[in-house]
């Protein structure tokens, strides 16, 4: 296995799964298009709705006002020096909910 592994609130979540995450993420937008405009159909649509909903259930559980920022940092890989969070928490407390985020999604997409 190449790269280092992660320590994830006291489990170890290989780079790789860090990396579907981050790239599920990503294109969480370009889903959420395609399912409100019915631009996908049969199975493709089902697991459209699926990531998403795996994502959407470990949004649930930080603040909203800190929803859209956090999924775009895991998406754009932006650290705290860039983020828009960076006035509302501080390093340490932005760095725990967004550990918590990339371990919610990976267990919700059954990567773990």
């Amino acid at each position: 296995m190449r790269g280092r592994k992660k320590e994830y609130f006291s489990h170890e979540i290989p780079t790789s799964a860090v990396r579907v995450v981050t790239s599920i993420c990503a294109d969480y937008d370009r889903r959420e298009s395609a399912i409100k405009h019915s631009a996908a159909t049969g199975s493709v649509l089902e697991r459209y709705v699926e990531l998403n909903r795996a994502v959407d259930i470990a949004l649930y559980g930080i603040e909203p006002g800190l929803r859209d920022i956090l999924l775009r940092d895991v998406s754009e890989c932006v650290g705290y020096n860039k983020s828009a969070a960076a006035c509302q928490l501080s390093k340490n407390a932005y760095y725990r909910r967004r550990r918590k985020l990339v371990y919610d999604i990976a267990v919700n997409l059954s990567l773990l």
